[in-house]
């Protein structure tokens, strides 16, 4: 397997970043608003093979990215980071 495809294959398709998130006060924080390009119903993106060109604000996940503090605490992604610190939804803290 190759490291992109082992990397993409910790996706569980939850699609919650896929979700408009908005930064206030040093905190992250997860609106109910998808990505016009996100199928609802299968959770996944409907271009994703030209994700970046469809959706310029769409960015591809790093695990630099992931480290940065933009996904749910029980995403794979972040599952071997210590001290993560997870978004704020809704009224409960994912942390």
């Amino acid at each position: 397997m190759t490291v992109v495809k082992d990397w993409e294959s910790k996706c569980r398709c939850c699609a919650r970043c896929c979700y408009e998130k908005i930064e206030f006060e040093g905190d992250i924080y997860y609106t109910d608003i998808p990505c016009e390009m996100l199928d609802l119903e299968s959770r996944r993106c409907t271009v994703y093979a030209e994700r970046n060109k469809r959706r310029p604000g769409c960015v591809c996940l790093t695990p630099e990215l992931a480290a940065g503090g933009f996904l749910p605490a029980d995403c794979p992604y972040v599952a071997d980071i210590d001290n993560y610190r997870a978004p704020i939804f809704g009224d409960e803290e994912s942390r």
